[in-house]
């Protein structure tokens, strides 16, 4: 739409560039919560495949703790953020830039959510499924 404004019409309307900015932002952080969900993010289980069901279990669990701890460490430094930002606005739509970072500790918390089910899922399977580590308990 801007290129057609700007070379078509002859007419630019800048506050696109920020309209499209606020979406790449979302849809890269609810994307990621997304990953979360399915389970689709990089995994690096070599040693994981070849450990005994025990260990694997536990295994799973403090992957589970370190991810759940650097997500709450990422909610509580993104709250901070949005809250450090509320006073700064946006140049043409004179938004807050808070709602551009609230995309941070929104899909932390999401991702959250999904990582202590699909732990639960785990603790309650038994944790040697393959299923539960796929996303799909």
């Amino acid at each position: 739409m801007q290129v057609l404004l700007r070379y078509a019409i002859k007419v630019s309307f800048p506050a696109i560039e920020e309209i499209v900015s606020i979406a790449f932002i979302y849809t890269i952080f609810l994307g990621a919560a997304v990953g979360m969900k399915r389970s689709e993010h990089l995994n690096i289980d070599f040693l994981l495949k070849r450990a005994p069901p025990g260990t694997q279990k536990a295994l799973r669990l403090v992957v589970a703790a370190g991810t759940a701890l650097f997500l709450f460490f990422v909610v509580r430094e993104g709250l901070g953020f949005v809250g450090d930002s509320y006073t700064q606005t946006t140049t043409y739509l004179d938004l807050p830039m808070s709602y551009f970072y609230a995309a941070i500790p929104g899909s932390g918390l999401i991702m959250l959510y999904y990582l202590a089910k699909r732990t639960c899922a785990c603790i309650r399977s038994g944790g040697a499924s393959e299923g539960v580590e796929g996303g799909h308990p």
